[in-house]
């Protein structure tokens, strides 16, 4: 049987890393400069056109130059990205279903569809033969 050699060295703290907050601050900054710079080329929310820029130039700076103190700006943004997922997963499922789903099964309802058939008469038994194609054994090494 092998031993399984244990590091008991001395166990130090790992330099973290804050790339995800310079990302954060490089990107972010980066989209809030270019939105700034649309609206005001096209002369658009006059106040927005100097707030922006100037929030996204200090994000890219920090992201740029000191990741370190955009933890907490991050931790926000993606909470507030967490929640919006949250919500808007659900809205986007109702509305697929409520739009779709559900008008297909009325329409089917309505047609007389009985995919499960659930509508047969009663009979010795429920079985179903299976077609010519299922019954060969080779269907099943190439299904599609």
């Amino acid at each position: 049987m092998t031993k399984v050699k244990i590091n008991t060295g001395e166990v130090g703290r790992a330099k973290r890393s804050y790339r995800a907050e310079r990302e954060f601050g490089l990107l972010v900054g980066g989209v809030l400069i270019a939105l700034g710079g649309w609206w005001f080329y096209r002369g658009r929310y006059p106040a927005l056109t100097i707030i922006l820029p100037s929030l996204g130039a200090t994000l890219a700076l920090f992201g740029a130059l000191r990741p370190k103190s955009l933890v907490v700006p991050n931790r926000l943004w993606m909470g507030l990205a967490e929640a919006l997922g949250f919500v808007m997963t659900r809205v986007i499922l109702g509305v697929v279903f409520f739009l779709v789903v559900t008008p297909i099964g009325l329409v089917r309802r309505l047609t007389g569809g009985d995919a499960l058939g659930r509508r047969a008469g009663r009979g010795e038994s429920y079985w179903k033969p299976y077609t010519e194609r299922r019954a060969d054994p080779k269907h099943y090494e190439k299904m599609y």
